[in-house]
């Protein structure tokens, strides 16, 4: 990465940007055309939720696995695996083959491409789990917290951590609730 970032939102509209370079020059690692568009997204000149369609793109794709392109034998695949806590939800899915599925396993794209050695994901699979994890971030307040994004040593290929977090907090609120009503 060419900078390093503060917080979490930086993080993430880094991340963006390259995405946006590789749709509008075909590169994602055009880092003057990177740069630009990461000033616009902290500047709010650009939304990432505008450039970014990645259910209307899944969908005109069609029937391809979205990590090989592959045809044959599809299954639904969580970007974060729900064993994760990512949410069961159509945001949180793509089409991919049978391969693919059982390779990536429980791991989140970052994880598994970084396992493979392999730095590009494809865009409607990153852009799925960015979209994922500003959104949890968010509502976390977490995204602008340069003492969180330390102390949880949230880099590119832990963002999925928030996750598993969430689901912690969620099952402890929910033991706390059901201890105070048996009480």
């Amino acid at each position: 990465m060419a900078r390093y970032p503060r917080t979490i939102r930086e993080l993430i509209y880094w991340e963006y940007a390259k995405l946006i370079a590789g749709s509008a020059v075909g590169r994602r690692t055009d880092y003057g055309f990177v740069e630009r568009s990461y000033q616009k997204l902290l500047a709010g000149n650009i939304s990432a939720s505008a450039i970014l369609t990645e259910n209307q793109k899944l969908f005109l794709e069609g029937e391809i696995c979205a990590y090989c392109g592959a045809s044959e034998g599809l299954q639904w695949e969580h970007v974060i695996p729900v064993s994760r806590g990512g949410p069961d939800t159509f945001d949180n899915l793509v089409r991919a083959c049978r391969a693919c599925n059982l390779a990536k396993g429980v791991r989140d794209p970052y994880q598994w491409y970084e396992s493979k050695d392999i730095d590009s994901i494809p865009r409607v699979v990153l852009g799925k789990f960015l979209k994922l994890a500003f959104a949890e971030y968010e509502r976390l307040g977490a995204l602008d917290s340069a003492e969180y994004m330390h102390e949880n040593d949230v880099r590119r290929v832990t963002l999925s951590g928030v996750f598993r977090r969430s689901a912690k907090a969620d099952d402890e609120q929910a033991g706390q609730a059901e201890r105070h009503n048996a009480g």
